[in-house]
């Protein structure tokens, strides 16, 4: 018990690194552009054993992209899908955790093709259960 008081005492009179204040760190600037619920089957040996359930939201390099996703939402609400689909075909179990940042990654790539100014898709919700 001696021991550790010297050694506490000693550490406690060390002093400590400064913190840099919260106004001193540049924070970037994020732009997100929220996408609806999608919902698409998982399908094992040509018949469906349940659905994934997913809510992403896109991440835009700079304000002009976010608005240019903004108004293209249908048309890339339609490539999500086909890439959800893609994935639930080839990842996705009712019975197991989906793999959410493979997911990230996957629907990033088909989004990024679709439309330049998409960064990253953010999965912020992933389900899946049987039917």
């Amino acid at each position: 018990m001696r021991r550790i008081l010297p050694i506490a005492a000693a550490l406690s009179l060390t002093p400590s690194p400064p913190v840099a204040a919260a106004d001193d760190v540049a924070s970037p600037e994020v732009h997100f552009v929220p996408m609806d619920e999608i919902v698409v089957p998982i399908i094992d040996s040509a018949r469906t054993t349940g659905a994934m359930r997913l809510k992403i939201v896109l991440d835009a390099v700079d304000a002009a992209a976010a608005a240019e996703i903004a108004a293209d939402l249908p048309s890339l609400r339609e490539t999500s899908l086909a890439a959800a689909i893609e994935f639930a075909r080839l990842y996705a179990s009712p019975l197991a955790p989906i793999d959410a940042e493979r997911l990230s990654a996957h629907m990033t790539e088909a989004l990024e093709a679709r439309a330049k100014g998409v960064s990253h898709v953010l999965v912020v919700e992933v389900s899946a259960a049987q039917v």
